[in-house]
């Protein structure tokens, strides 16, 4: 109730200030978010930085999708905006332009919170949009494998790239990325896709490693945005556990997707595509 509260007030602040104020463009990242200070500042945030950096004639602010984070960090002072409450924001402020970018790899739950909270602000802007994940089509897809297979692989090991996964139909993205690095001509040794909650699952990507008994080295690199929590406590611990278990020997890369530079220019080609009028 507390938090409906808020919302109606801001919106009344909205429907009284706005008429009185220019109109403005502005782009809104919106980011799942991160506690670790050190990871946030290796990915999201230098994300939006390289925003502000592309797009200098616009206003470009960030949000978090996740509560958690956001109560995280409001414990440690550190203010954050739901994507709602920094549309709002930027509605209160003069802006009735608004280009939403989610830094999400798949078009899972956060993504359609993000649809979800433009939908509930749309009718106060005079243009709102919203840019796609990272992975949401097959040729997104060929993209981002195509910058995962310039990862090192040596002879007699195999690189996992780990991602959270869910129990929903987009957690089918994971497997048709597995099956490019698999094919792709690109590709000079073994890699993998697995996830730590959906499919594939650590042991069907056992069963696919088992085809090469000359591998005995397997590299587990995260395949989230952020090195965080599920990097610590679930890609090093029970993903690479059973990794041991099977009979190989694990390696965890400490590194955030968001930390590859390549990866963050496609962020930036997402904004530019909605920024260009269609012919």
């Amino acid at each position: 109730m507390t938090r409906l509260i808020a919302i109606f007030s801001a919106l009344l602040t909205v429907l009284t200030v706005a008429p009185a104020l220019s109109a403005k463009s502005a782009i809104l990242v919106a980011h799942y978010g991160s506690s670790d200070d050190d990871t946030r500042a290796k990915t999201i945030s230098l994300i939006t930085e390289e925003v502000r950096q592309a797009f200098p004639a616009y206003e470009v602010r960030e949000a978090y999708i996740s509560p958690v984070v956001r109560r995280n960090l409001a414990r440690r002072g550190v203010d954050t905006a739901s994507p709602v409450d920094a549309l709002l924001r930027l509605r209160a402020d003069g802006y009735d332009s608004v280009y939403v970018q989610s830094t999400t790899l798949i078009d899972g739950s956060e993504m359609a919170e993000v649809r979800d909270a433009v939908a509930r602000v749309a009718p106060f802007f005079s243009h709102i949009s919203v840019g796609q994940s990272l992975m949401y089509s097959p040729s997104d897809c060929e993209t981002v494998a195509s910058i995962l297979l310039r990862e090192p692989c040596a002879k007699g090991e195999a690189v996992i790239y780990v991602g959270h996964g869910n129990m929903l139909p987009s957690t089918a993205t994971y497997s048709q990325l597995d099956n490019m690095l698999g094919v792709s001509t690109q590709s000079t040794g073994t890699y993998h896709v697995s996830t730590i909650e959906g499919y594939p699952t650590a042991a069907s990507t056992i069963s696919q490693l088992r085809a090469d008994r000359s591998i005995k080295h397997i590299r587990l690199i995260p395949l989230l945005l952020v090195c965080g929590n599920h990097t610590k406590n679930d890609i090093a611990g029970e993903y690479s556990d059973a990794i041991r278990a099977a009979g190989y020997t694990p390696e965890v890369v400490m590194r955030g997707l968001g930390e590859n530079p390549a990866i963050r220019a496609l962020y930036i080609d997402r904004i530019r595509q909605m920024l260009t009028p269609a012919k």
